[in-house]
Order: structure tokens, then sequence, then C-alpha cells
């Protein structure tokens, strides 16, 4: 496999379904930056914008099951996003690790529950939540 940005849903690797297409290119922009800032990564993982229902794919679910899961981040009162999580590697071989857990509050809305933060360093090893 060629280097290069790709996206990963419930289906096939790269399959263009909107919001892989989405966060692939709003990751390109992100990582055409000096710095990628964990924060910002998650932003783009929160999205919760719809598409139109003229770009969803059609995956037997029905439209209804379309619509609900077609944003970034999905929610609803039965089914939703558990964690976000950003892996980041520098060129020292730093590497950190955040996770982002979620539980349901009311209806169709999620909570951030907490946040877990890891860095395996040459030499060292922390890790923290909140």
């Amino acid at each position: 496999m060629r280097p290069g940005f790709y996206g990963l849903s419930n289906h096939l690797l790269d399959t263009p379904w909107p919001k892989v297409r989405k966060g692939k290119d709003a990751l390109n922009t992100l990582f055409s930056e000096r710095e990628i800032r964990t924060e910002a990564v998650f932003r783009v993982l929160g999205d919760q914008t719809h598409p139109p229902d003229s770009e969803l794919p059609d995956t037997g679910m029905g439209l209804e099951w379309e619509r609900i899961l077609s944003p970034l981040f999905v929610t609803s009162p039965i089914y939703g996003t558990r964690s976000s999580s950003v892996l980041l590697v520098e060129r020292d071989g730093e590497i950190s690790v955040a996770e982002r857990t979620f539980v349901p509050v009311s209806g169709d809305l999620a909570k951030q529950q907490d946040t877990r933060r890891f860095c395996f360093c040459p030499g060292q090893r922390t890790s923290k939540s909140g």
C-alpha cells in the first residue's frame, strides 16, 4: 500500500462514504499544518453534521439508519460513538495516544466522560486521565 491518507468506516478501507471523505479531507488539512494538535483531531472526530440524503450510501439498513450513521460522530437514543482515539507518532519516536470516552445522557446527546492520555517516549512512559 502506498503512503497517503486512508479512511475506514464500517466497510472496506477507503470506501468513499461521505463521512470517510469528509474525515480524510479535514485530517489532510490538519496534517498540512506545521504542528498537529490532539484537540484539533478530536474536533474532526466529533463532527456531527449530516450529509444530504442524496450522498448517503445504500447499505441495506434503510434511510433512517443511513441518516443516523452518516456523521463522523454518531448519536442517537439507541446507538452512538463510544470513544474517539488519537495516536500521534513524532519523528523522534515519541508516541502519544489520547482516548476520549463518551456516555449517553438524554435522547441523542453524548457527554464526554473522560480523556486518557499516554505518552511512550524514548526512555520514559507516562499516562494520565483528565
